[in-house]
């Protein structure tokens, strides 16, 4: 596995080069300033497959070349590794917002590194494997599926939206600090199977992005993250949630869809409702509480939702075979 550290301190660069060996993990180029490292990933041939980035940097932070890292195609979903001794919540939320999959704090327990460092190298793995399917989804002509309906598929058109392993992991950065001020909420798409199999791979694609853009139009909450977890499922971690936001979601959701005006390749109009769950709190730490409570959220959107009311009845049938805009 290549690996690219990039931090300003010769010292921490020399620590990560000494336990990063000591890991099996040989093939390692250091840069020691975010433009050094963002020259190195433009001109690189063969490609890092995890990145290390202090966010404390001088010119250029970590957070600003995560932003810039993201912007070339061949890192959009390479695994990036924070590395800070900031444990506050901003920090936490700008590194995921600009595309981080995970924060390490500093100094470095070694257990710890070696955990986020296994799980870098399968991320990457599976990374590898899902380019391939989505190389493979551009250039379809048939109507041969390669996208399940189960696939936590990674919306990456919305600033908000992260894949579903680093929203696993921001929950745990956030469980080791003061989460608890903060809830879930899970939406689903009704009938995603039904309307999945009307699809093709890519207005499917489309009609996630569209649900999540209208999601995430629609939220109150000052900030938030959102993932999609598969079967037309997001998950929306927010702070200050309260039941009369919620209520007045699944009319706001609708309107916004309504504006949209999400259609098949062909021009049909393509009728989206989405069901929102009632919201978790999250009140305790640890992973399997976190599982739990996401388990959970996801259940009050299957069993006990807000119908969104569905608008369309009028739509224009004008193509609209494309991605969301962003907000």
């Amino acid at each position: 596995m290549r690996i690219l550290a990039v931090d300003d301190d010769p010292v921490i660069l020399d620590v990560l080069g000494e336990v990063l060996s000591s890991f099996g993990y040989t093939n390692v180029t250091f840069a020691s300033s975010g433009q050094d490292g963002l020259t190195i990933l433009q001109n690189d041939q063969q490609g890092f497959d995890t990145l290390l980035f202090d966010i404390q940097m001088p010119h250029m932070d970590g957070i600003t070349l995560t932003k810039l890292t993201r912007d070339l195609y061949r890192y959009k979903d390479v695994p990036i590794l924070m590395l800070t001794a900031m444990s506050d919540k901003v920090y936490v939320d700008r590194a995921f917002q600009a595309g981080a999959t995970d924060y390490v704090t500093k100094p470095f327990e070694t257990f710890e590194l070696r955990s986020r460092m296994c799980v870098a190298k399968r991320l990457a793995d599976e990374q590898k494997k899902l380019s391939d399917v989505i190389t493979s989804v551009r250039n379809i002509v048939q109507q041969d599926r390669q996208i399940s309906v189960e696939d936590p598929y990674s919306v990456q058109e919305l600033d908000c939206m992260i894949p579903l392993p680093a929203f696993h992991n921001y929950l745990k950065q956030l469980g080791r600090g003061s989460l608890f001020s903060s809830s879930l909420v899970a939406f689903k798409i009704e009938n995603i199977e039904r309307l999945y199999r009307s699809m093709s791979d890519y207005e499917y694609i489309c009609a996630l992005t569209d649900a999540a853009d209208a999601i995430s139009t629609a939220l109150p909450f000052r900030q938030f993250l959102m993932t999609h977890a598969g079967n037309g499922k997001f998950i929306c971690v927010a702070e200050g949630v309260n039941r009369e936001l919620i209520d007045s979601l699944p009319t706001d959701i609708a309107h916004v869809i309504e504006e949209i005006d999400p259609c098949y390749g062909d021009g049909r109009p393509l009728m989206l409702s989405v069901l929102v769950g009632e919201p978790i709190p999250l009140r305790f730490r640890g992973g399997d509480a976190i599982n739990r409570a996401i388990t959970s959220a996801v259940t009050k959107v299957e069993h006990h939702s807000i119908s969104v009311p569905s608008y369309g009845q009028q739509r224009h049938s004008i193509p609209l075979f494309r991605m969301s805009s962003t907000k």
